[in-house]
């Protein structure tokens, strides 16, 4: 393939703006190597579509330019929008500086490829460091790593960086364009958080509870509307209360989220460490009040909520754990008390909102908090993932090869996510077009399967422990099916854990194992 009729297809034309060719001409007076680059790229139907100075203090002799790459190009590699190319003069090339080419892409108000972005710099170790310094799916491409005026040198560098990465491992919670699916469920939880209502969200380990609770955070939090995730996972265990500690770490998230908004603080900062789920109400109850009158409102957000209800440990309906549901209903009175105030809970256990009694007391959130469950993906749902990832590498995905990744993983988050970064890394990275069939899915399948052992075995003990009931139904439905059909019928509540939790389907016939169970 020629670089005239193979990279050059869907070409962009050549800037006609004055303004636009005068910034080009005065990057290219401070940076001659930009003349280099601004040819290669013409030669690729490409072209600068932008250039100026960077703003950031310190840092105004170095340049910006966008790019907009060919038809062809943006279709091999998954770009669909304008790349930045940033130019530094400096010999020792710090990271403050990919920052500030970070934080230009904000500030420019256009249509800029987030997590792509090139940078020329003539320190020797740029290379080195440009790789060091690209994490959590961000990329750095060194620019003086290609022929400046050899325009296949610079397909070849987009091939190298863009084909080794793997966006589909991830092991932190994923937010914006790196989220994927869970509409319905993202609207109906945040109908809740604006109608005041209490929430509960609910899932197997894996299942992408946290990253869909921060999503929610980022899609509810605005000017007026303030909100705190908590991760209760540090919190101590049993026989140790964790309610002391919780409250301090809130009273310390709630004095750095509403300083600078006029709230009135002074009760929350005199707390104790002592201080008691009462104590704490009431030192709320001003905070919340004095931000009524600016009109803010306030959203707590709990995760890893079974860090409150260790059921391995102690009985989370008659144990002698009486704080955690004093502190629970002291969330209620504030949520009833005040209308800018709500909470949300996420975990693996649905029973803190659905048993009776918690902890030798009546417990205050049942049938009052709404529970959603995490189920696996849908057919839909995992496609998109699926074909949007891929295509951020430059992959594209048979329909044979999609249908392939759900039947294997019933559309589970973690697994689907993992058999695909398997798939990835087996493919070869020497191509300038790279393509995933079912034959490439089924050859991964006996290594995923090996990697994930540990995974699958986690799960199912997390069953074993926070849902005990339902555990023992699953074992019915393996052993004896026809049994399980008049065990479902007395058991409704649990059934509809089993098939919320995407652990049990529903056929025409009767009930039948989930695809994560399968694989054990």
């Amino acid at each position: 393939m020629t670089v005239q009729s193979g990279w050059r297809a869907g070409a962009i034309s050549a800037p006609l703006n004055d303004g636009l060719r005068r910034h080009v001409a005065e990057l290219e007076d401070r940076f001659p190597i930009a003349a280099d680059h601004r040819r290669s790229l013409s030669e690729l139907g490409s072209q600068m579509v932008h250039a100026q100075k960077c703003t950031v203090s310190g840092l105004h002799n170095c340049r910006i330019a966008l790019v907009r790459f060919s038809g062809a190009i943006e279709a091999a590699f998954g770009l669909t929008r304008e790349v930045m190319f940033f130019y530094s003069p400096y010999p020792d090339l710090q990271i403050r500086e990919l920052k500030a080419a970070k934080d230009a892409i904000k500030r420019l108000h256009r249509d800029v490829t987030p997590d792509i972005i090139f940078v020329w710099s003539p320190d020797p170790r740029a290379r080195q460091k440009l790789d060091d310094w690209s994490t959590g799916g961000f990329l750095a491409i060194p620019l003086g790593s290609a022929d400046a005026t050899d325009p296949v040198s610079m397909v070849a560098l987009l091939r190298d960086y863009i084909y080794a990465r793997d966006l589909f491992y991830e092991s932190t919670p994923v937010r914006g364009d790196r989220f994927f699916g869970r509409r319905q469920l993202l609207q109906a939880l945040r109908d809740d958080v604006q109608e005041q209502r209490v929430a509960g969200l609910f899932g197997l380990r894996k299942a992408g509870k946290t990253s869909v609770l921060t999503q929610l955070s980022d899609n509810v939090a605005t000017r007026n509307r303030l909100v705190i995730l908590r991760d209760l996972e540090s919190l101590p265990s049993p026989p140790s209360d964790p309610i002391p500690a919780l409250i301090r770490d809130l009273k310390a998230d709630v004095v750095e989220a509403v300083r600078g908004h006029q709230a009135n603080l002074r009760e929350l900062e005199k707390l104790p460490d002592t201080a008691d789920p009462s104590d704490f109400r009431r030192a709320m109850q001003t905070v919340l009040r004095s931000l009524a009158k600016r009109d803010i409102s306030l959203v707590l957000m709990l995760d890893e909520i079974e860090y409150l209800t260790p059921s391995d440990r102690i009985d989370i309906s008659e144990g002698d754990m009486t704080s955690v549901s004093q502190f629970l209903g002291a969330l209620r009175s504030l949520v009833q008390e005040n209308d800018n105030f709500t909470f949300v809970l996420s975990g693996l256990t649905s029973a803190i909102v659905e048993n009776g009694r918690l902890f030798g007391r009546p417990n205050p959130l049942f049938s009052w908090a709404k529970s959603h469950f995490l189920a696996p993906f849908d057919r839909d749902e995992a496609d998109e993932l699926a074909t949007s990832v891929g295509g951020r590498m430059g992959i594209q995905i048979d329909a044979a090869a999609l249908a392939s990744f759900f039947e294997a993983t019933g559309g589970h988050a973690f697994l689907y996510r993992s058999l695909a970064s398997t798939v990835v890394q087996q493919l070869p990275v020497d191509v300038f077009q790279r393509r995933i069939s079912r034959a490439d899915v089924l050859r991964g399948l006996d290594d995923w399967k090996r990697d994930v052992a540990g995974n699958l075995n986690e799960m199912i003990s997390h069953v074993r422990r926070y849902y005990p009931v339902e555990a023992i139904m699953l074992e019915v439905l393996t052993e004896s099916p026809a049994e399980f059909a008049e065990l479902a019928a007395e058991q409704p509540l649990e059934l509809k854990h089993l098939l919320s939790l995407g652990l049990i389907e529903k056929d025409g016939t009767g009930y039948q194992p989930a695809t994560v169970l399968s694989l054990l």
